[in-house]
């Protein structure tokens, strides 16, 4: 059985080098307000050297949003902090989702919740 059909949400994820560097992470930007969208998960990539997922969204309003999900020792891992989804495994890209986040008092953001949009 082939990586892609043992893991087929995980497969979709940008794990090398050169697709890292070919992928258009510079277009997609960490939000820097409170906020929420709605839009389509565009594509995923492991961070180069953290526990990180990069969830990178085209958003319904035009805006190209990346958001972090954090490998965790307790509850779901790759998941925003209010929903147990875990965009690693149970996420394919191209699907739609409605997502909030917020900055914490120490400046960096939180992704909050994200649920299945239509």
């Amino acid at each position: 059985m082939t990586y892609e059909e043992q893991y087929p949400c995980r497969a979709q994820i940008i794990r090398t080098k050169a697709d890292r560097e070919a992928a258009p992470l510079s277009e997609y930007r960490i939000p820097t307000e409170d906020g929420e969208f709605t839009g389509t998960l565009a594509f995923r990539c492991w961070h180069r050297n953290k526990p990180m997922l990069l969830c990178c969204f085209d958003a319904d309003d035009g805006r190209k949003v990346m958001l972090q999900a954090w490998w965790q020792s307790w509850g779901v891992n790759y998941s925003p902090k209010e929903t147990l989804i875990n965009f690693a495994d149970e996420v394919f890209d191209g699907s739609r989702w409605r997502c909030t986040y917020r900055r914490k008092a120490n400046g960096y953001l939180s992704w909050r919740t994200a649920e299945r949009a239509e």
